[in-house]
């Protein structure tokens, strides 16, 4: 694990913090209304002077880069204040549990959970690009048995590398049920290897070099 990887959750909630407080100080100071459109505008603006003054770490550049982009192609519709609220929510929570790694233990346990939901569960095959899945179009998640064994410290069962997991049709759903125990879902640029599953990576103590899928909220 990287000082990077190691770095960017706490550089994450450092960053999106600032946007918010920045954005408070100006509609106190009424130089920004309260209302979506001037909400995203400011914060639109607020994000292209941090990456002229390089004000963050540069592993947050690709981040901002990309809300550059989003700033520019959806306009208001960029929504940045209910994302960076969003993200200062989930950050909070993992920075407070900095030291808590994913078990294979507790991961059975999550498991056993979604199995009881009805979902198909898969982690004791050989996942090659040939493995099929015969299902009923059910929620379904395959982990590869092997990649699963290696991924596990045989000491004390806690996570050591990345662990690929795909998913058919309840991605959001293992996204929010991984959250509720503290654990972070990250997506994959990998292409998947499992027919018509989407392949998403869990991460030791949750650190990882970009931001993760957002869980949903309920306030």
């Amino acid at each position: 694990m990287s000082d990077q990887e190691k770095a960017y959750n706490v550089n994450m909630l450092n960053l999106v913090r600032e946007g918010l407080t920045a954005l408070s100080d100006a509609q106190a100071e009424k130089r920004s209304l309260q209302n979506p459109v001037s909400e995203t505008h400011f914060l639109g603006n607020w994000i292209i002077t941090a990456l002229k003054e390089k004000r963050f770490d540069i592993i947050l550049a690709g981040d901002l880069n990309i809300w550059l982009q989003e700033s520019r192609t959806l306009g208001k519709n960029a929504n940045f204040k209910q994302r960076f609220e969003k993200i200062e929510r989930v950050y909070t929570q993992i920075c407070e549990l900095e030291y808590k790694n994913l078990t294979q233990f507790i991961l059975e346990d999550i498991l056993t959970e979604l199995d009881t939901e009805g979902w198909l569960i898969e982690t004791e095959s050989k996942v090659t690009d040939k493995f099929k899945l015969s299902s009923s179009g059910e929620n379904s998640l395959v982990i590869c048995a092997e990649v699963y064994d290696r991924a596990f410290s045989d000491t004390d069962g806690v996570l050591e590398s990345p662990l690929s997991v795909f998913i058919r049709h309840g991605d959001q759903a293992f996204i929010d049920k991984m959250y509720s125990h503290g654990y972070l879902v990250f997506g994959s640029t990998n292409r998947s290897i499992v027919k018509r599953h989407n392949r998403y990576i869990l991460r030791p103590f949750n650190h990882a070099k970009k931001l993760a899928i957002l869980p949903t909220l309920v306030d």
